[in-house]
C-alpha cells in the first residue's frame, strides 16, 4: 500500500477516535493553509490578513519540524492550539501531518474577549467567530499530549502493516 494511503488510514482512525481532522503536507510547495477543514479556521480565513498569517505560520511550522525532526505544538495567531508531526520512512522525513486546532478551557471561558479581538483584528463577523467557539474541541494539556501521542502511534501502526 502506498505511503499516502497508509497515512490517510491513520488520520481516519485518529478522526474516529478524537473527532479531530488532519491533513498531509509533503513539501513546502504543498503548503496550503486554506486546506484546513475546520469551521474556526475557514471562518477566520475569510480575512486576507488572517490568511496571510496562517500561511506564514504553516511555513514556520514546516521549517521547525524539518529542523527539529519531532512533533511541534504551537498556538496560532487565531488562538488555537495546534500540532504537527513528521512522518519518517527510515531516516528520511517524507511529510508531516497537521492536526486540527483545539482550545483550552480558559480560552473557551474567555471566548467573548477572543471574539471581539479576532473580529476587530481581522475584520471578520463577530457572530460568525462566536459560533466557531461552540464547535471547536476543548482539551486540557494531558488530553492534548495524549492526542499527539495517539496520532504518532496510529501512524507507526499503519506504516508497520
Amino acid at each position: 500500500m502506498e505511503l499516502k494511503n497508509k497515512l490517510e488510514l491513520a488520520m481516519d482512525d485518529f478522526k474516529k477516535i478524537t473527532g479531530l481532522r488532519c491533513y498531509l503536507v509533503f513539501s513546502k510547495e504543498d503548503l496550503n493553509s486554506a486546506s484546513e477543514r475546520n469551521f474556526f479556521c475557514k471562518s477566520l480565513k475569510t480575512s486576507a490578513k488572517a490568511l496571510k498569517l496562517c500561511e506564514e505560520c504553516a511555513l514556520e511550522t514546516y521549517d521547525t519540524i524539518e529542523k527539529s525532526r519531532k512533533e511541534f505544538i504551537y498556538s496560532c495567531h487565531g488562538g488555537l492550539i495546534k500540532w504537527a508531526c513528521p512522518v519518517f520512512v527510515g531516516n528520511e522525513m517524507k511529510c508531516m501531518i497537521v492536526a486540527e486546532g483545539v482550545l483550552n478551557r480558559k480560552q473557551l471561558e474567555e471566548s467573548d474577549q477572543w471574539t471581539e479581538y479576532l473580529s476587530k483584528t481581522y475584520d471578520v463577523s463577530a457572530s460568525v467567530i462566536k459560533n466557531t467557539f461552540e464547535v471547536v474541541t476543548v482539551m486540557n494539556e494531558v488530553e492534548l499530549n495524549a492526542a499527539v501521542q495517539l496520532l504518532k502511534d496510529l501512524v507507526d501502526y499503519r506504516l508497520s502493516i
